[in-house]
């Protein structure tokens, strides 16, 4: 059995995925996958921040936010997304502030620890702030980041306990975009924030730039700016588009991110199509063109007269064939983020059955994972709420008594009759999108209310 999913690139790739879900302790007497995506949960003390025990007392999302090096002093601001998937930008509704350390860092608690669901973290730019540029490292290491300036990125699904890996840079807030850009006539699929658009945006949007990911992965450093990154292919391309933005004549780079920012929202495609750069007469180029960021990346970055260039290596050192060498090339290729064909496969693990007092609330998630290479790491395509290319519907033999609510929170009636209910789990693509296609699958889960 297996969902095939549309995704963006110019490869195909046969992938292995996961179901899973994961319910809380409390009375599960089934069998279920405890394995968790890329943006992992933890316990309250299991383990450290720096040199300090995580608290008892608060929760949070960390994260790293890098222009291809550190951005520092951004104002950081988690924004709940409703049910529908859209987001609430309304500022008394933030579920925390803070700001970037000078490496790129940022930590910040909830002040609603009760939210469930999607976070849209806001990272902005102000009066001081500013983050580190690759290709102008040596003469103007940092650029300003204005309050016109933004990143974004997506805690995909906060159930109460503090999540890192929350990493936010140029292409995620791409990703986060082109979540927001579909309006229906793209795909069939209608926008907004939720796990499943998200995760596999976040795959179109590596694969587009020749990525194997962009979720749960820091770029290294080429800026030398104190980040703490390891992914080099990644520190590649953003140097590629920073090199790009310079060669076009784009003083601050925060303006090109703006650009592809704002091209990715106005038809989910970096095409062009919003004609300038912002606060620029320079014209936003389509980055799916050929001989573009590749050349940027290859001939001037990694030129050896660069002197601009702190690290990275000079065009010499590429290996035909190698790795590198396949990136340059893929870089210089026209691409479509529409474009390409995934296959994945799926194991279903639910539980049998569910032993619930009246007037409890019990959660589940249900998600469709796809595995990155060989770890354990994985980028959700659907899970049970909000706008996705799968859909997880539940129903109830007496939904007066047990009911699922948003996010699979099955809740049984303070005067429900004690005796057995029956839920049945319906999984399949959904109506109308034609990134994934699949076969329905049916499960049923039993709850039992003494």
């Amino acid at each position: 059995m297996g969902f095939q999913v549309r995704s963006n690139g110019v490869r195909a790739a046969a992938v292995l995925c996961a179901l899973f879900c994961v319910l809380a302790l409390a009375a599960c007497t089934g069998e279920f996958d405890q394995r968790q995506e890329v943006a992992q949960t933890q316990g309250f003390g299991a383990s450290s921040v720096g040199t300090v025990v995580n608290p008892d007392t608060a929760v949070y999302i960390r994260g790293t936010v890098s222009s291809g090096g550190a951005v520092k002093g951004a104002f950081v601001t988690l924004r709940p997304v409703l049910a529908d998937g859209s987001v609430d930008w309304a500022d008394a509704a933030a579920l925390g502030t803070g700001i970037t350390f000078d490496n790129g860092i940022y930590q910040v608690y909830l002040t609603q620890p009760g939210y469930r669901g999607p976070v849209l973290v806001e990272i902005k730019g102000g009066a001081g702030v500013q983050g580190a540029n690759p290709a102008t490292a040596l003469t103007r290491k940092f650029h300003d980041m204005r309050a016109d300036h933004l990143l974004f990125t997506v805690a995909p699904f906060y159930d109460g306990y503090s999540v890192g890996g929350v990493d936010a840079s140029p292409l995620t807030t791409v990703a986060v975009a082109r979540c927001l850009a579909f309006d229906g006539s793209v795909a069939g699929v209608q926008g907004g924030i939720s796990m499943g658009l998200f995760g596999l945006v976040c795959q179109q949007v590596a694969e587009f730039f020749g990525l194997d990911r962009i979720r749960g992965a820091v770029p290294t450093d080429y800026a030398g700016s104190g980040l703490w990154g390891t992914s080099d292919f990644y520190a590649r391309v953003l140097a590629g588009l920073s090199q790009l933005a310079s060669n076009l004549g784009v003083a601050n780079v925060f303006d090109f991110w703006a650009g592809m920012r704002l091209d990715a929202l106005d038809d989910g495609e970096l095409n062009g199509s919003i004609g300038l750069v912002p606060n620029t007469p320079i014209a936003m180029p389509d980055l799916g063109g050929a001989n573009l960021i590749g050349a940027a990346l290859r001939d001037d970055y990694m030129d050896p007269l660069n002197l601009e260039r702190l690290t990275g290596g000079d065009n010499t050192q590429i290996v035909a064939g190698s790795a590198l060498d396949t990136l340059v090339s893929l870089l210089d290729s026209v691409r479509d983020v529409d474009d390409a064909v995934r296959t994945y496969d799926l194991t279903v693990r639910v539980p049998v059955g569910l032993n619930l007092a009246r007037g409890s609330v019990h959660q589940t998630r249900v998600t469709a994972l796809d595995q990155i290479g060989t770890t354990i790491e994985f980028h959700p395509y659907g899970d049970s709420a909000g706008p996705s290319f799968v859909e997880f519907a539940w129903t109830s033999n007496s939904p007066a008594n047990v009911s699922v609510q948003q996010y699979g929170r099955i809740s049984v009636d303070a005067a429900a009759p004690p005796g057995r209910y029956t839920l049945t789990l319906t999984i399949q693509p959904a109506a109308g999108q034609t990134y994934v296609t699949g076969p329905v699958q049916t499960h049923t889960v039993f709850v039992d209310v003494p």
